[in-house]
C-alpha cells in the first residue's frame, strides 16, 4: 500500500479507528479537509471506499478484538511514521451486534458472555491499541488519546437508562481505563468522549444529532485539547460530562 502524506504547518498525524463509516468516517473527512494527516483503521480496507475517497494518508487493517491484528497494525503504522499526535479510539459495537435481544439486555436476563465480549471489544480493544501505539504517541506533538465512551458509561446517566448492561458496563470500563491511563502516563493526554446521540447505524434515525454536525463539533473539541485536559470526560462540544 502506498501512503500519500500531506503536510501543512499545523499538520497533525492522526489515527482514527472505525473510520469506514459513521462518526469515524466524518471525522476523517473533516480532519483531512483541514490539512491533517489521517490514517484510517478499519476491519475491511477493501470495503472502505468512502474513506478512500476522502484521501487519507493510509487505510490500515485493524480488528480491535484480535491481539494479533492490533500487533500487526502497530507494526505497519510504525513502518510509515515515526510519531503520532492523536489517536481516536472510535471503533466499537453494540449488544445487537453480538446477537442480543434488546428486550433482554438487563442484568437479570442478558447472557454474561455478551457482557464479557462487549467489554473486551469496547474497552480492552482501545486499551490495547493505545498500548501498541504508545511509543509513537510519546514521540508526537502534544499527543492526545480520545476514547469514545458514552453517556451510558456515566453512573449518573446509566442509573436512569438501565436498558443494556453490557454496553453500559463496557463504556464505564472505557472511562476507568481513560482516567487510569491519565494518572499513570503524564506524557499523553487521555480524554473520554460522549459523542452525543448521533444518527448513525448505532444511534438510529431517531437520534438528535446529524453525523456532520457531531463530527465537526468533536473535531473542534479534539484539536483544542492539551495535556491539561487529561483525565476529563467530555461531551462532543467540549463541555464536561458527569461521571
Amino acid at each position: 500500500m502506498e501512503y500519500g502524506v500531506r503536510l501543512s504547518m499545523d499538520n497533525k498525524k492522526i489515527v482514527i479507528t472505525g473510520a469506514s463509516r459513521g462518526i469515524g468516517l466524518e471525522m476523517a473527512r473533516t480532519l483531512i479537509s483541514k490539512g491533517h494527516t489521517v490514517f484510517g483503521a478499519v476491519r475491511n480496507p477493501d470495503g472502505a471506499s468512502d474513506l478512500q475517497d476522502a484521501g487519507p494518508a493510509g487505510i490500515l487493517q485493524l480488528d480491535i478484538s484480535d491481539q494479533d491484528s492490533i500487533d500487526n497494525f502497530s507494526k505497519e503504522l510504525s513502518g510509515v511514521t515515526d510519531s503520532l499526535d492523536i489517536l481516536v479510539n472510535n471503533a466499537g459495537i453494540t449488544s445487537n451486534d453480538l446477537g442480543a435481544d434488546r428486550r433482554q439486555c438487563n442484568p437479570w436476563q442478558i447472557d454474561p458472555k455478551i457482557v464479557l465480549a462487549e467489554t473486551g471489544i469496547n474497552a480492552l480493544g482501545p486499551m490495547m491499541v493505545t498500548r501498541g501505539l504508545v511509543e509513537l504517541l510519546e514521540a508526537g506533538n502534544n499527543p492526545i488519546v480520545m476514547n469514545t465512551s458514552s453517556q451510558l458509561g456515566s453512573m449518573v446517566i446509566g442509573a436512569m437508562m438501565p436498558f443494556d448492561v453490557a454496553y453500559n458496563v463496557s463504556k464505564a470500563a472505557v472511562n476507568m481505563i481513560t482516567v487510569m491511563s491519565a494518572s499513570t502516563n503524564k506524557n499523553i493526554a487521555f480524554v473520554a468522549l460522549h459523542p452525543g446521540w448521533v444518527k448513525t447505524d448505532m444511534g438510529t434515525e431517531a437520534a438528535e444529532l446529524e453525523v456532520p454536525d457531531a463530527a465537526n463539533a468533536i473535531v473542534e473539541s479534539l484539536l483544542g485539547l492539551t495535556i491539561e485536559d487529561s483525565g476529563r470526560f467530555i461531551r462532543w462540544d467540549g463541555t464536561d460530562h458527569p461521571w
